[in-house]
């Protein structure tokens, strides 16, 4: 195939259908097509010399890019070698084109995943601004706020660009997969105590829980956003958001034994680290509103693990004397179960 004498999208259109096959695209990754197609995002998103930007065909290299996918070796070094390629994929981040988005956060994920950790440790904020909006986008497509996002959730297939046809991808899918790399790449940002601070001046906390309020449902991205949260929860600001969410204490202590261990063990540590050094008036009333104390209850009535039963008789024994004021605890209940040692899970 003469692709010299194609144009630009027309070479982006013959390149997208070869990829549909598997072959093809290991091919194309031997070939580096991956590291030119990053070079002419980094092009597109650059301002000339008339401080425009030339974003024509941006739109179907970040979709190629997603097809063919970034090798792990290639991913160590992109960032370290070329400082632009962060500041395109930031510009990206903060355009209208969602699926742009979506495949800008999922490229993202695979390069810092393997590149240096000063680079993860000291990421711009404006990459934090642009994936928390992502996710913004993300809840208010689910709740029909927004309907130029829902359409372009809900659409099977994209418009054409001449007469070659571009490749079917699925959207729902590439939603999911962007907003798993969301997380994951919130999850290791967190470490760092900068980045909780970031992350909770900038909202992340309200919209993890709306994010979790909105997927319900999907065991992966519960277990990030818990791991998310339970980060977050090391700043005092994060906790404090948590406690004002009106969901946050309450869909924690719904997905305490209904999704998974790693869940569980990422739930209760939210729920000890804000009933510990939280105002204790406003942990107890929350959490006996929103049904905490019965989950944690039935943690100790259950076949589960001894960590997890270790940690909510923590919380309930703080608070005993705070529980005792609720009519609607049973304060008769709690008492024999806080009596009885702990044990781990049958075998």
């Amino acid at each position: 195939m003469n692709f010299a004498a194609l144009g630009r999208e027309e070479t982006l259109q013959k390149l997208e259908v070869l990829a549909m096959d598997g072959n093809n695209r290991r091919l194309m990754c031997e070939c580096g097509v991956h590291k030119s197609l990053i070079l002419f995002v980094v092009k597109c998103t650059s301002e000339d010399e008339d401080g425009r930007r030339r974003i024509k065909g941006l739109d179907e290299s970040l979709r190629l890019l997603h097809l063919i996918g970034i090798p792990s070796n290639d991913a160590k070094t992109i960032l370290m070698e070329n400082d632009r390629v962060m500041e395109s994929l930031t510009w990206v981040l903060h355009q209208e084109d969602f699926l742009s988005k979506a495949y800008t956060i999922v490229l993202l994920r695979n390069l810092t995943e393997y590149t240096s950790s000063h680079i993860v440790e000291r990421l711009n904020p404006e990459i934090f601004k642009g994936i928390i909006g992502f996710l913004k986008d993300v809840v208010n497509s689910v709740n029909r706020t927004s309907p130029t996002v829902r359409e372009t959730v809900q659409s099977s297939s994209r418009p054409s660009l001449g007469k070659t046809e571009p490749s079917k991808l699925d959207h729902s899918l590439v939603i999911k997969q962007a907003v798993t790399a969301a997380l994951m790449i919130l999850l290791e940002t967190s470490s760092w105590s900068r980045n909780r601070s970031l992350l909770v001046d900038l909202g992340a906390v309200s919209e993890l829980i709306e994010l979790e309020i909105s997927y319900t449902g999907e065991k992966r991205i519960t277990e990030l956003m818990l791991g998310v949260l339970s980060r977050l929860c090391c700043c005092a600001n994060g906790r404090a958001e948590i406690l004002a969410h009106r969901g946050g204490i309450a869909v924690v202590t719904k997905r305490l034994l209904r999704v998974s261990p790693a869940a569980d063990d990422r739930a209760i540590s939210i729920l000890t680290t804000v009933s510990k050094f939280s105002p204790e008036n406003m942990v107890v009333e929350e959490m006996v509103n929103v049904g905490t104390v019965e989950k944690l209850c039935s943690v100790l009535g259950m076949d589960c693990g001894l960590n997890l039963k270790e940690k909510a008789k923590e919380i309930l024994k703080d608070h005993f004397d705070e529980w005792k004021k609720f009519p609607c605890i049973d304060i008769t209940l709690l008492t024999k179960l806080l009596s009885i040692s702990p044990k781990g899970p049958k075998i």
